[in-house]
């Protein structure tokens, strides 16, 4: 049976149901005033429960998009059927979240041992898979790290082909971790675990602009940008909003000394030197004197040595480094000038 409700609202379902790399995507085969239109509707979605999403997705491939803005046959779907039972929902079902059944609960309510992460050797991976999905590749190679090697190998498998290559080089180049960091991403990891029991096994999130911001990630920056102006001349509040979250690399100079050296704590030297290889002079100038002398040579001999690299893996890297400041402006940890 159909769903009653608008069709630009069932396409915004639709989109908020899929990895947000698969959302992106769709968005660069539609028209600019598609996107606008869409992006716009998704800000504004109410809680969605999981009924209403399963019976939208399953309109969508049992009509070939019915009355929705989407039309079944472009590029960007032939793949659809595949990546909606990977949409989140751990692949137990089509609309099915993984069910927090003892075992996960156990997880929590058996404490944890003196080793970091402990708790999370007693989670399912389909269910581990939902609390880091959204992850920087770093922290997924730090959990990969701390967890037992099965549990590791099944999450690798589900990770999109571009994220297991960054987090197994991670992962094969990963040093200590000071015990702040592990403390702080225990924490995080225990509540969103203890979240997640709350709301019976949904991981998905409902929040439309949370949503959004995650699709927006996986963007190119033009498409980005096409996004936030439509929004700044329909939405200017709404604009304003997303504006500060979706901040970019060149925004790190723009944070106060403690924001920033949480970002720097946060990123792998190899992104950094990449980075820095195409940055404004005044950024690179900046973070050389925040680190130490030793560091700050060594780093600015590796980037006048770096040689010739391309654009791609220059604004890759920033890619990287930009996800970790929006992560950290996510959680309020971070303080603009």
């Amino acid at each position: 049976m159909a769903v009653n409700l608008p069709p630009k609202q069932k396409t915004a379902i639709l989109l908020m149901s899929l990895p947000p790399e698969a959302s992106a995507q769709i968005f660069k085969e539609l028209p600019p005033d598609e996107v606008k239109s869409i992006t716009a509707e998704i800000s504004k979605l109410p809680q969605i429960s999981p009924e209403t999403r399963e019976q939208v997705i399953q309109e969508f491939l049992n009509k070939g998009g019915g009355d929705m803005v989407l039309d079944a046959p472009r590029p960007a779907f032939s793949g659809l059927p595949g990546q909606l039972g990977h949409s989140g929902f751990g692949g137990t079902g089509l609309g099915q979240p993984p069910q927090m059944g003892s075992f996960t609960q156990t997880a929590i309510a058996s404490g944890s041992s003196n080793r970091p992460l402990d708790f999370l050797r007693r989670v399912e991976p389909k269910q581990l898979l939902q609390l880091i999905r959204k992850e920087h590749p770093q922290t997924i190679a730090v959990v990969l790290s701390y967890i037992q090697p099965n549990q590791a190998a099944a999450i690798l498998n589900d990770l999109t082909p571009q994220v297991q290559t960054e987090v197994s080089r991670r992962l094969a180049e990963l040093h200590p971790i000071n015990s702040e960091t592990l403390s702080e991403l225990e924490k995080v990891l225990e509540t969103r675990l203890h979240e997640a029991i709350e709301n019976g096994g949904q991981y998905q999130s409902s929040d439309g602009k949370e949503a959004l911001i995650e699709i927006l990630d996986y963007t190119e920056k033009g498409t980005e940008e096409q996004v936030l102006i439509g929004l700044s001349n329909t939405k200017p509040n709404l604009y304003k909003n997303l504006k500060t979250k979706l901040c970019d690399f060149e925004d790190l100079n723009n944070i106060d000394d403690a924001s920033l050296q949480q970002v720097l704590r946060l990123t792998d030297f190899r992104d950094l030197v990449l980075a820095l290889k195409g940055a404004d002079r005044n950024l690179s100038e900046r973070i050389y004197r925040f680190l130490s002398p030793d560091v700050a040579r060594a780093l600015r001999d590796d980037v006048d040595s770096l040689g010739q690299v391309s654009w791609d893996q220059i604004k890759q890297a920033q890619q990287q480094i930009r996800n970790i400041l929006r992560g950290l402006v996510q959680l309020s940890k971070i303080k603009f000038k």
